[in-house]
């Protein structure tokens, strides 16, 4: 057959889910253009002048190249009302009892990619900055 090996990587979150999942195009295989955020302005020390700017020109890299996922919006968590003699023990069981109550995110967009959780992100980055330090 024909091809490059491996034109996809799965990656599996256990920790954070059973079925917590990220199916997203090998960075690997693809051409810089798809995997380099977009310019923003830097001041003299390098660091862009509008974080916010530069965090979702990567939101686009990541929802460039994730295919399909299976993750939830942690996001959507009501707020808490809490007394002043909370138990934290009981309160820690009584919400995890319930997160089976997290919609998934929806379709792969920047916005949708800004709400995923961190640890999700920072290993489709670890992923993408293989490429561009293969050490």
């Amino acid at each position: 057959m024909a091809g490059y090996s491996n034109p996809y990587v799965l990656l599996m979150f256990p920790e954070l889910g059973d079925d917590v999942s990220v199916l997203m195009r090998n960075p690997q295989l693809l051409p810089p253009k798809d995997i380099t955020p977009k310019d923003v302005p830097l001041d003299e020390h390098g660091q862009p002048l509008d974080p916010q700017q530069a965090q979702e020109a990567m939101y686009e890299v990541i929802a460039r190249v994730i295919v399909a996922w299976k993750v939830y919006d942690a996001s959507q968590t009501a707020p808490l009302e809490l007394g002043e003699d909370v138990d934290p023990v009981a309160l820690f069981e009584s919400l995890n009892a319930v997160h089976d109550s997290q919609p998934r995110l929806g379709p792969v967009t920047v916005e949708n990619v800004g709400r995923m959780p961190m640890r999700i992100i920072n290993r489709v980055m670890e992923e993408i900055g293989r490429v561009a330090d293969p050490q």
